[in-house]
């Protein structure tokens, strides 16, 4: 058979980002001269269903083969089946689970979406992801219709200890219609003891595979049509012990053999090293140009026509694989097309020793031509371990280095960093554009000591600005050269930049990203696109909000032309907000909602972009008082834990969930997470985040009259010293906010007062307007409880109009019940006709009374007094007017209290509304 070329590369949306070739997604195809094993066979239908069947044996044993035939039991049983061929590489628990997803996505059609996105996740993800990632595998397979059988052939490769967990979490967490078989040359290190006990585990061994007598008949008489006699079939049984391997030599060298009889008698107890008896029986009988294809092509695990022809000089490679096959000299397909073949281990362990010994020196010109095909077809892995076998690091190096900024543009980071770490400690220590995008990657990954270490050795490397790098006179230094350093050091800078805000550090950030933004005609887009997005990270920390969002518009042509999604999506992040933070909610919404259909339709939905995009979506669903959606999308960002991306994001993900929470009855999981929220702020040293989680406890203490610990908590809050310009304001104005809630909460309502007037002053002033609505609910609060009446109704009027106008409620809502006694007692008076001209109207105070989207259910706490005594009257059978004559307030008024209690108790009537509140206990 003969091709125009192989199949190499996977189709991939990544353009040309490298990705794992097919072969070890696909069990090995139909081998010529086997037999089937009914006796292994029979004894593993009879414990079918098992979960773990381990066929472990040595080399030569056949273990692939019976997989592959017990394998083809299950499909024609109706199962579908995932394979995964193991390399050296598995041992990195992000190739393996990289590559786990490929083979499951192969035989799971249903999944492919989801599994993208986990595949665009593990490459994204600076954490242990594993877990989550396998859990939702777990249950993609769960939801498959029909029985689902994971295979790993050559588990004994696997070293690695994160590997092998997650092997176990797929053991203990495997849904019942999940299977796992895997094939080793050991017993494999793994807790078997407990699946033996619960009878599911099946284990096939050498002793089981070895062939018996009636095999090694069927094997060397009616599959090879050897004329032996049952004496000579008998004698060569015993004398390799049943060992397929063995007689599988045994069958090449007696097909051609003079007089098989001597030979039988000669190959006895002596021949203990295979590669002793094929040296003296196989190879040494083949022609030599084969032999010297054998030995050529013995340096690859896995060979295709053109890759054999390219190892061996010579144009016939696909013609070669073929009659090899032909001949039964231990190479096996690959696919159902053979394209791709694979050497048996043990003949190819034998080829590559008698390579070294016939030819020294040689492999390393091979492993040279291997890794220049391989890189010729983008297959950047394997090019770079041939490279390092065959000793030659420096092209290791530049393979890596060419490929480096276009993984990391494409959010491959972990690929990247894992190419990285299979180079000796210093090789990149001289190659400034290697440094540059593992400075990017870890950066990216919020490894903040990796990425300044390889930033700092990058800086290092690059000569000092105006000196040439040749020594040359700089006057006479090629102009072009000179802009490529000046570039790199901006580069350079922005990446700092970005591990200062990722720091929640403004300081410099600014200066560090002025040149890349003045340069941007000549830069690359990339480093343009991230820099302005700190800019803009840095102007709505300074408060110039207006500015961030232009600055967002203009490099929206940047964002278009980077490869990857996170720039633009950080971006669209940035300016949602800025415009949150002026109260825009509707200019919000098209940021954020633009900032997650990107995150998922470029890097999945369940990518870092989509999460932390969702993060910020789900606060703007809390501030409009659709408090169910925002409660599943803060949630949904908190799933790969929360500490990604800038501290906006975290604040969203830990302090707003725990508000929701706290609203909701859920007191435990809202400490837990405020918990979390401390522990990530004290271990990053990120003071904002301290202080934001910190003012909520402060605030869900003071609901629950917990006023002493309260005050503890506020008097361990950061003071905004310990940051620069607008985010060390920020941690000032949450903290000053908290205590003045803490001495309202201890009786001193004029100083409480006094401090959050001082706070309106200055946010008014730096155009906080969002912060300015906070603080106003909460003075009015403070000016209930101080017997201000008046001043609390005219605070809130001031805010009502604005809050209303731009759809966001819930920020008077989470005022309390001070606020709201507050709003309904304007309210009522409104209802009166004796509100005065600066109150709002009534249908303001019935958008923001009404009950947010997802409310709790009614309980004591959400009626207020007038409430339940209007309710206890109907349940009395009282009519509207009775009840007005009653409270002393009008037909209206009535009617626009039973409207609230309607809306709280879910009812549609009287009638309804007295049944609820009995079913809640609400009336005596």
């Amino acid at each position: 058979m003969t091709t125009t070329g192989p199949r190499v590369r996977e189709t991939s949306s990544t353009g040309g980002v490298p990705r794992s070739a097919s072969t070890r997604f696909r069990a090995p195809a139909h081998v010529r001269n086997v037999i089937e094993r009914r006796r292994v066979l029979d004894a593993l239908r009879a414990s079918a269903g098992a979960q773990l069947t381990v066929i472990h044996a040595p080399a030569g044993y056949g273990k692939t083969t019976v997989a592959v035939q017990w394998l083809q039991v299950l499909r024609d049983a109706g199962a579908s089946v995932a394979w995964l061929g193991l390399h050296r590489d598995d041992n990195a628990p992000h190739w393996f689970l990289s590559h786990l997803l490929e083979a499951v996505r192969r035989a799971l059609p249903g999944g492919v979406d989801a599994i993208d996105d986990l595949a665009g996740l593990v490459e994204q993800s600076a954490e242990d992801v594993q877990g989550y990632t396998l859990s939702v595998l777990l249950e993609l397979v769960a939801a498959h219709e029909g029985g689902f059988v994971l295979a790993f052939d050559d588990w004994h490769l696997v070293e690695d200890a994160a590997v092998r967990r997650a092997l176990v979490h797929v053991l203990d967490f495997a849904p019942p219609n999940l299977s796992v078989v895997l094939t080793s040359r050991r017993r494999p290190q793994l807790p078997l003891s407990r699946l033996r006990v619960r009878g599911q585990l099946v284990e096939i061994d050498a002793e089981a595979l070895r062939f018996d007598l009636d095999e090694a008949r069927e094997f060397l008489v009616e599959l090879n049509g050897l004329r032996l006699d049952g004496d000579d079939v008998a004698r060569l049984s015993e004398n390799t012990d049943g060992w397929v391997a063995a007689l599988q030599l045994v069958s090449l060298s007696l097909r051609d053999s003079d007089d098989p009889g001597a030979l039988i008698r000669g190959f006895s107890g002596r021949h203990h090293s295979v590669g002793e008896y094929l040296a003296e029986n196989v190879l040494d009988a083949l022609a030599p140009d084969v032999l010297d294809f054998l030995l050529a092509t013995s340096v690859c695990d896995r060979l295709c026509g053109e890759l054999a022809g390219a190892l061996a000089g010579r144009g016939d490679g696909q013609a070669m694989l073929e009659e090899l096959e032909e001949r039964d000299l231990f190479l096996r397909p690959l696919d159902g097309e053979r394209e791709w073949f694979r050497y048996h281990h043990l003949f190819a362990d034998y080829l590559r020793r008698r390579l070294d010994r016939d030819h020294p020196g040689r492999a390393a010109g091979l492993h040279a031509r291997a890794s220049a095909w391989f890189a010729a077809h983008d297959l950047v892995s394997e090019a770079v371990d041939h490279a390092l076998t065959g000793g030659d690091v420096e092209r290791a190096t530049d393979l890596v280095e060419q490929h480096a900024m276009l993984l990391v543009e494409h959010s491959r980071m972990v690929s990247l960093l894992g190419l990285v770490s299979r180079l000796p400690a210093t090789a990149a220590d001289d190659r400034p554009a290697l440094l540059m995008a593992v400075s990017w990657a870890n950066c990216l990954l919020q490894r903040a000591e990796a990425a300044q270490s390889s930033l700092d050795v990058l800086r290092s490397a690059l000569p000092a600005p105006g000196v040439d790098p040749d020594g040359a006179d700089p006057d006479g230094a090629d102009p072009g050269g000179v802009d490529a350093l000046g570039e790199m050091r901006s580069e350079a800078d922005v990446v700092q930049a970005c591990i200062d805000i990722y720091g929640d550090r403004t300081d410099r950030a600014e200066g560090l990203v002025r040149t890349s933004l003045d340069r941007s005609g000549s830069y690359r887009p990339w480093v343009v696109s991230v820099a302005a997005n700190i800019q803009s990270f840095c102007d709505i920390h300074a408060m110039r909000f207006a500015r961030a969002r232009e600055r967002q518009q203009w490099a929206r042509r940047f964002h278009d032309r980077t490869t990857g999604p996170f720039s633009g999506v950080y971006g669209r992040c940035f300016a949602g907000v800025a415009a949150l933070s002026q109260l825009d909610t509707t200019g919000a919404e098209v940021q954020l909602r633009g900032a997650v259909v990107l995150a998922r339709e470029s890097a999945g939905r369940r990518s870092h972009a989509a999460q932390l995009a969702g993060a910020l979506l789900g606060e703007l669903h809390y501030v409009r008082g659709q408090l169910d959606e925002a409660e599943r999308l803060l949630t949904e960002s908190g799933e790969l834990g929360a500490e990604s991306g800038v501290v906006d994001f975290m604040i969203a993900s830990f302090a707003l969930l725990a508000r929701i929470k706290a609203g909701r009855g859920a007191a435990d999981e809202a400490a837990e997470l405020l918990l979390e929220g401390a522990q990530v702020a004290d271990r990053l040293g990120l003071h904002r985040l301290r202080t934001a989680v910190g003012a909520e406890r402060i605030t869900q203490l003071l609901a629950r009259g917990r006023i002493r610990e309260a005050r503890r908590v506020a008097g361990d809050l950061p003071e905004g010293s310990c940051r620069h310009g607008g985010i060390g304001a920020r941690i000032d104005q949450l903290r000053t906010s908290s205590l003045a809630a803490v001495h309202s909460a201890e009786g001193d309502h004029e100083r409480a007062v006094a401090l959050v007037q001082d706070l309106i002053v200055e946010a008014r002033r730096r155009g906080q307007v969002r912060t300015v609505v906070e603080l106003s609910v909460q003075l009015a609060g403070i000016q209930e409880r101080a017997t201000r009446f008046m001043a609390a109704e005219r605070t809130l009027a001031g805010v009502l109009d604005r809050v209303v106008a731009r759809g966001a409620p819930q920020l008077v809502r989470e005022g309390g019940p001070d606020v709201r006694v507050v709003l309904e007692r304007v309210a009522a008076r409104a209802l009166h006709g004796a509100s005065a001209d600066a109150l709002p109207a009534v249908e303001q105070l019935e958008v923001v009374l009404a009950a947010p989207g997802g409310a709790a259910a009614p309980s004591p706490t959400d009626l207020t007094g007038r409430e339940r005594e209007i309710l206890q009257m109907l349940d009395l059978g009282r009519g509207n007017q009775q009840i007005a004559t009653a409270t002393g307030v009008t037909v209206n008024t009535v009617k626009w209290y039973l409207k609230n209690i309607y809306g709280k108790l879910g009812a549609g009537n009287r009638t309804e509304a007295v049944s609820v509140a009995r079913r809640h206990g609400l009336l005596g």
